[in-house]
């Protein structure tokens, strides 16, 4: 095509010769020979004589290429045409206006389709013209085979044709630049999806087939109040509605308007609806009658301060976390199996939990206590219920009374999980020059005024409350406890970039007990040591950087190991089982950021068993995996840019050059067609990743061998352990 065409008009010469490889049915000789016309005048003058039609005084149309071969060639006889080009030749019957004016309405139907369908691609700007010629296609092709289901996602439409072939319906317009939908859409659509988008409106006239629309991640600012009355299921999610029509179709089963502006909603909602998400709103209460056969309700992140009194009797799944709500009612639907309250205000639970509840979240609300009614709860499922209340303000007293009765011989209630600590205390949060100097206590003016002015600092009050809570915990025992964080802190004062990790880690650091206070601390010396090995402490001293990923290896197994183990503990903080480890295998693994001390070892529940186990997991995965860990680690990525910058450059040309040739498709065909998968985009990706992740590690890992051969240290890649 850039041989025969300018760029400028490359895009229209596509457009025709589109239509003359696939031309339709109805296709005349003079609607070929315009199109050829229209050719000629794009091509350059030096070519125009290589696109001929009636060649020879016949029917007969082609495009020859600089050396005078047949390229595409169309010939027209009584019958039907023929076309041939690159190796292949297809022979349409054509339909003749005597056959058009007796056939069946159908017939009729589609000679409007190509007229409409013409008017369409006519008026394409010209960057679109290409793709509304692709949409003709499938629908010529949706009508030619009958098809159902027509797929025009991702080809840039800014429109679509008011009439659709009769037989679609399924149309899937998602990922496109629609702005509207036409309002005399014709069709009978009982399906349409057309997420993302830039729709900003719904027209009242959409065909009352529709019984499924999925409009999620669009522009849309309000609804008709006439939607198709067969509608059973409408997804909104992410628009910008701010309200939504009193009468909503009664065949509705699901609506979602997640992540929208709804202020309120109508008082009578469909009384059909079984499933409600109204997520990520700004509703300040709920309708007192929700509809009565509804079973999941999420009303989440928006100003709720109650709920209605009465809930619906069937409600299995009830979300509202993220509100302002102070009071439950006191008697919930019994077949309930979900509940999340979290993120609230509330002081009291429930005294009666409805009989089917699996799983309770009511973390970071109030609660001082817990019914009493709770340790002989038994739900109906075949698992203990899940109980969540972490964060809340328990004292010790309460937590240790909820310990020893969760703990005790025979004990068949729910699983509670709590965090361990003093939350009812209430502390003053210093100046951060203050919490420094209970530290640094030789501290300059000059120095005092440095940590003043980094009070203004994202996150400084709470690094200030973590300084003041570190000098309580038990390792300031320990007397070089106290200088490791002072010369800790004169670094932060010196470098912006880690001070900004440091406080954000402390963020969260105070919300409980002191242990989680260690375990922040923790935190902040891995961080520490990887932003060493970012900015080039290492680069002269390998042998440094590879102990250093050695360490963070460690602790990245540490932590997979305690989920573990938290899986399987029944009324355990997890901060004393992650900071349990760290702290039990800091000698047998060699971790110089782990702290010596913690207070609640004692209820960690880690046994002698398990510390041995992951001692030996551990090890063993260090000698196995940690030269393909450490190939692909972050820091030491940043290290060989700068000691080795020319064969990093030439590593990501080579998995640039993966990517952009077939090698990367065709491996990711293979495995789908070794799977017997097609046309699923959820394996394509997921596979994709896979094929992708296995290409980084090749590269990496032979980028590794080769720079640590180079600098004849490759032996520190040997297995570490004996």
């Amino acid at each position: 095509i850039s041989a025969f065409f300018s760029s400028e008009h490359q895009v229209e010469a596509q457009s025709c010769i589109a239509y003359l490889c696939h031309p339709p049915e109805t296709a005349s000789p003079e609607e070929i020979k315009s199109k050829f016309e229209c050719l000629r005048m794009l091509a350059f003058p030096a070519y125009a004589d290589n696109i001929q039609y009636s060649r020879g005084g016949a029917d007969q149309y082609c495009i020859l290429s600089e050396n005078s071969q047949e390229i595409l060639s169309i010939v027209f006889n009584t019958e039907g045409y023929t076309v041939e080009g690159g190796g292949k030749s297809v022979t349409y019957t054509r339909v003749t206006e005597s056959e058009q004016a007796s056939s069946a309405s159908g017939s009729k139907d589609a000679v409007n389709y190509e007229l409409i369908w013409s008017e369409w691609v006519k008026a394409a700007p010209a960057e679109e013209a290409a793709n509304r010629e692709e949409a003709v296609q499938r629908m010529r092709d949706c009508l030619k085979n009958n098809k159902t289901e027509l797929r025009l996602k991702i080809l840039g439409l800014t429109t679509i044709p008011a009439c659709i072939p009769e037989q679609i319906t399924t149309l899937i317009l998602d990922n496109n630049e629609l702005k509207s939908f036409p309002e005399n859409l014709q069709g009978n659509i009982k399906t349409l999806y057309a997420s993302s988008n830039q729709l900003t409106s719904i027209p009242a006239t959409l065909p009352d087939t529709i019984k499924k629309m999925e409009l999620s991640i669009n522009r849309i600012t309000e609804l008709p109040e006439r939607l198709p009355s067969a509608l059973q299921s409408l997804d909104l999610f992410h628009n910008k509605i701010s309200s939504l029509p009193e009468n909503l179709p009664e065949e509705l089963r699901y609506l979602s308007v997640y992540d929208n502006r709804i202020r309120t909603l109508p008082e009578h909602l469909p009384s059909g609806i079984t499933h409600l998400n109204v997520q990520s709103n700004s509703l300040t209460a709920l309708p007192e009658t929700l509809p009565p056969g509804l079973k999941n309700l999420e009303a989440g992140e928006n100003a709720l301060t109650s709920l209605p009194a009465s809930l619906p009797p069937e409600l299995q799944f009830l979300d509202v976390s993220k509100n302002q709500i102070t009071v439950l009612p006191e008697t919930l639907p019994p077949t309930i199996t979900t509940l999340d309250v979290s993120r609230n205000a509330l002081s009291n639970l429930p005294e009666n939990l409805p009989a089917a509840l699996q799983i309770m979240q009511a973390s970071r609300n109030r609660l001082v206590r817990l019914p009493e009614s709770l340790p002989r709860f038994r739900g109906e499922g075949p698992r203990p219920t899940r109980i969540i209340v972490e964060h809340n303000p328990f004292s010790e007293r309460t937590i240790q009374n909820m310990q020893r009765l969760m703990s005790s011989a025979g004990y068949q209630g729910p699983e509670v999980f709590f965090a361990m600590g003093d939350f009812s205390i209430v502390r003053v949060t210093r100046p951060l020059h203050q919490a420094v100097q209970g530290w640094l206590t030789n501290l300059e003016e000059e120095d005092v005024n440095q940590w003043r002015a980094f009070e203004t600092e994202v996150n400084a009050a709470a690094f200030s409350m973590f300084l003041d809570r570190l000098s309580d915990t038990q390792n300031t025992r320990h007397p070089d406890f106290k200088e490791q964080v002072s010369a800790w802190l004169m670094r932060l004062a010196d470098d912006s970039t880690l001070r900004e990790t440091a406080f954000f880690i402390a963020m969260d650091a105070t919300i409980s007990c002191e242990d989680r206070v260690t375990l922040a601390y923790h935190q902040m010396q891995e961080a520490t040591l990887v932003h060493d090995a970012e900015r080039g402490a290492f680069d002269s001293h390998l042998a440094e950087l590879i102990m250093a990923g050695r360490e963070i290896f460690r602790l990245e197994q540490i932590e997979s190991l305690a989920r573990e183990k938290v899986k399987r503990l029944f009324f355990i903080d997890e901060v004393e089982v992650y900071l349990g480890f760290q702290n039990q295998l800091r000698e047998s693994l060699s971790l110089t950021t782990m702290t010596q001390d913690m207070r609640f070892y004692n209820v960690s529940g880690i046994t002698e068993s398990d510390l041995d186990d992951a001692e030996i997991r551990i090890k063993i995965a260090e000698n196995r995996d940690f030269h393909k860990w450490f190939a692909l680690w972050g820091p030491w990525h940043k290290v060989l840019e700068r000691i080795a910058p020319e064969e990093w450059r030439e590593m990501m040309d080579k998995r640039a050059e993966c990517i952009e040739t077939d090698e990367y498709q065709s491996r990711v065909n293979a495995e789908l067609e070794a799977l017997g998968i097609a046309d699923d985009s959820d394996a394509e990706r997921a596979i994709g990743k896979k094929i992708m992740e296995e290409i980084n590690q090749s590269l990496c890992t032979e980028l590794m061998e080769n720079i640590l051969l180079k600098k004849e240290v490759s032996s520190l890649m040997s297995a570490y352990w004996r």
